[in-house]
């Protein structure tokens, strides 16, 4: 969702790219940093909205195969079936109130999968400014592009913060605010298109508003060893069409993040509806109705949310496209105003004219597969790659 400004003269201070991926993935080091505090302004893509005009619903045939990933390797599968104003829900992930001594106001933003979910802070215009993210890989969190890099700027932002399960608000404790610690990062992949400019779309609706972050050990722990992670899925995984939906691609979305409007970005928030495919003069977007403003850029929509499958009794089975907690896209933007139009946008994880393959060694098609691949290869501390040393599980 829109920004500040941006850092200058950083791209000078870091390595050449890594580990390209079609050639359009720029991975590089993030400087070693302590924890940043946790105040910090929302983050909004600074791009600006595309006029409605521009908004195409898709309802034309994909012959792309969707797919999902499972124990660290690529899955396909088949699609699941299950006026544009859209309805949704949305609310606190909070516990309470009042609080007991048997609970405490934050116990649900700590439990799974919230807690793979949270605030990500990082200096920005000789300020601090705060995305949402989330954990994909046992040390890799994604998040929107616009939370690493100014579109265009080939510069860097710096000191990203993660704390997931964070829950800030006053009176909180520092055991509240960072249940599971405060973790730092090593390495981010990003778009080159992002960072040149180039990337497909107008305004802030782009194909490719996203990044994946190597989360640093704390001692030689992984931070997917506190808290767990989410998996992923590509090429609009859980999306159908149907008569019912009068041919409109659709899947049921949960989006999560730390709106600044709501709650002032310090208390996670959850949003629930259908969501569409649709294109914006040419970028691949998923479209939701939602009340999200700046600060959740970056927070992830996830397919089939939740702890566990209920056990299905009389015959009953799941669906096609059953995985639980599938992130398929990041918030990119939406309405800046939450009393006008109320809706939201991501980039898809998806085959593109940036991304074309199919498969990106083992990580999965379009952008998420290439971005991960050239993380992943990437070589880590003391010199064997974050694969190879476990942080890509």
């Amino acid at each position: 969702m829109t920004g500040l400004a941006m850092i200058m003269g950083l791209a000078a201070l870091l390595p050449a790219a890594e580990a390209l991926a079609d050639g359009n993935v720029v991975v590089r080091q993030t400087p070693s940093h302590p924890p940043l505090p946790a105040a910090a302004s929302p983050m909004r893509n600074r791009l600006a909205s595309p006029a409605d005009a521009a908004v195409t619903p898709v309802t034309a045939a994909d012959p792309r195969q969707s797919g999902w990933s499972r124990g660290g390797k690529a899955q396909a599968s088949a699609r699941a079936f299950g006026s544009f104003g859209i309805p949704y829900t949305s609310v606190r992930v909070q516990d309470g109130p009042p609080a007991s001594s048997a609970t405490a106001d934050n116990r649900l933003s700590t439990t799974y999968p919230y807690r793979t979910i949270g605030r990500l802070v990082f200096q920005y215009d000789g300020g601090q400014a705060h995305c949402s993210a989330s954990l994909i890989k046992r040390s890799v969190m994604v998040t929107a592009a616009h939370c690493a890099a100014d579109f265009g700027s080939n510069a860097l932002f710096s000191g990203w913060t993660f704390r997931p399960g964070f829950y800030g608000p006053a009176g909180s404790t520092l055991a509240q605010q960072q249940p599971f610690g405060a973790w730092t990062t090593e390495r981010v992949a990003v778009p080159a298109t992002w960072l040149n400019g180039r990337d497909t779309g107008v305004g802030a609706a782009r194909n490719n508003d996203l990044a994946v972050f190597i989360v640093s050990k704390s001692g030689d722990l992984f931070i997917g060893d506190v808290v767990g992670w989410m998996t992923y899925g590509w090429n609009n995984y859980s999306f159908t069409r149907s008569a019912k939906t009068k041919s409109l691609w659709t899947a049921a979305v949960t989006t999560l993040g730390y709106p600044g409007l709501m709650d002032g970005g310090l208390i996670m928030q959850r949003a629930d509806g259908p969501t569409f495919l649709t294109t914006v003069r040419g970028a691949l977007q998923m479209w939701q109705g939602n009340n999200f403003t700046g600060g959740s850029s970056g927070g992830p929509w996830v397919v089939n949310f939740g702890y566990r499958a209920a056990n299905l009794l009389g015959g009953a089975v799941p669906g096609t496209a059953s995985a639980l907690n599938v992130v398929i896209g990041v918030t990119s933007w939406g309405s800046a105003d939450p009393n006008a139009i109320k809706d939201n946008y991501s980039s898809q994880f998806a085959q593109n004219k940036e991304f074309p393959s199919n498969n990106y060694g083992g990580y999965g098609g379009g952008n998420i597969g290439a971005l991960l691949q050239s993380l992943c290869s990437a070589p880590g501390p003391g010199g064997p790659s974050y694969a190879a040393q476990g942080y890509c599980d």
